[in-house]
């Protein structure tokens, strides 16, 4: 892999988590500020953004946005991933808040790289390295002592909220590997427009887009577009764009830089505290990132 292309793979997963932040951030504010449910944000978010996407790949050339319902395995390999990566992901993700918290949604989402590192263990028939394994966790304590400043009793676990848990690490996984021949074979924009727009299917059969319960005004709808376009329109089809050049663990692992950026957004919007205990996680997160990106 030549650096030039592992750099701009790494700029992307990156951009990506920051992306995530920010939207999440808007995200809090729907909720808390104009009673939006995350049912809804869900619906909406995938099924625009899918639109959008689709749209621009018609509009910078592609020879046809239905070209993936063409063969067989194709269209079998898109509805997987539409339901089982594109929505999984975002609906387990948002129940786990739901049953539980943000904070501990973020830590169980963020083993989701082990879950690759052993699928790609089984797959080569290589037992994954020491080295590696111990950076990963390294990293995922970082991430802990970033979103919960070290405070288990922070952490409200149930046993429903910790299997929804591991089906969002799982969910990730998925769709970090899962799509790779497609983004080689159609692109982007294509893979990841019909991933959101079919996997909006599911999500509006629980929650409409057009069937909506919050404070509709100009203040919480910036917030749902930067949802929308920033937060998932852009966010996913670079991240996914970064699977073109560096490794899908690598790719999943940068995206410790989302609750980074999430909590340091946290301080001045929320009117939160950095303490040193998160700040000392920062340090662990990047330190540990910066040294995974070598052997990865």
């Amino acid at each position: 892999m030549k650096l030039a292309e592992k750099n701009t793979g790494i700029l992307f997963a990156g951009l990506a988590a920051t992306l995530w932040a920010i939207s999440g951030i808007s995200g809090q504010i729907l909720f808390n500020d104009y009673q939006f449910s995350a049912e809804w944000l869900v619906s909406t978010r995938m099924f625009i953004a899918g639109l959008l996407l689709l749209s621009a790949a018609k509009l910078t050339g592609a020879p046809s946005i239905f070209a993936l319902f063409r063969e067989k395995k194709d269209l079998i390999a898109i509805l997987t991933f539409s339901i089982l990566g594109m929505y999984a992901v975002q609906y387990t993700y948002f129940k786990t808040i739901e049953l539980s918290s943000a904070s501990f949604a973020t830590i169980i989402q963020y083993t989701g790289p082990f879950f690759i590192i052993i699928y790609e263990a089984m797959k080569n028939k290589r037992l994954p390295n020491r080295n590696t394994l111990l950076l990963m966790l390294l990293t995922l304590i970082g991430v802990f002592m970033i979103v919960a400043n070290g405070n288990i009793a922070q952490l409200t676990v149930t046993p429903a909220s910790l299997l929804w848990g591991v089906g969002s690490a799982i969910s990730l996984a998925f769709y970090s590997v899962q799509p790779r021949n497609l983004l080689k074979k159609y692109g982007s924009l294509l893979v990841v427009g019909w991933g959101m727009l079919l996997g909006s299917v599911p999500a509006n059969l629980i929650q409409p887009f057009f069937r909506y319960t919050g404070e509709l005004s100009l203040h919480s709808l910036l917030h749902i577009l930067i949802v929308v376009i920033l937060g998932t329109a852009v966010s996913y089809f670079i991240y996914l764009s970064s699977l073109k050049y560096i490794s899908s663990s690598l790719a999943s692992i940068l995206t410790a830089f989302e609750p980074i950026f999430a909590t340091v957004l946290s301080v001045p919007i929320f009117h939160t505290s950095l303490t040193a205990i998160a700040t000392i996680g920062f340090v662990i997160v990047i330190g540990t990132i910066l040294l995974l990106q070598k052997v990865l």
